[in-house]
């Protein structure tokens, strides 16, 4: 069960925290889940659905991108 929180750093910390699917940059409220493979933080509602239903179902929690795909992706791109 997600529970939101809130980030207790002080405005002189430089401690940053990330949403774990889209990568959005949390200042204040974010939600904590926990999982088999540990907690993740997220920005709101949609991320914490959008990982439940497609990020755990498609990738997992330790998908790794195939090797030589920045090649590949550089390969293809429009210059």
């Amino acid at each position: 069960m997600a529970v939101w929180l809130e980030n207790d750093a002080q405005w002189h910390e430089e401690r940053m925290l990330h949403c774990a699917l889209c990568g959005r940059m949390i200042a204040k409220r974010f939600l904590r889940e926990s999982f088999a493979h540990g907690d993740e933080i997220f920005c709101g509602d949609d991320c914490l659905t959008l990982y439940h239903d497609y990020w755990l179902v498609e990738r997992g929690p330790g998908y790794r991108p195939p090797e030589g795909i920045d090649a590949a992706y550089a390969e293809r791109m429009v210059m």
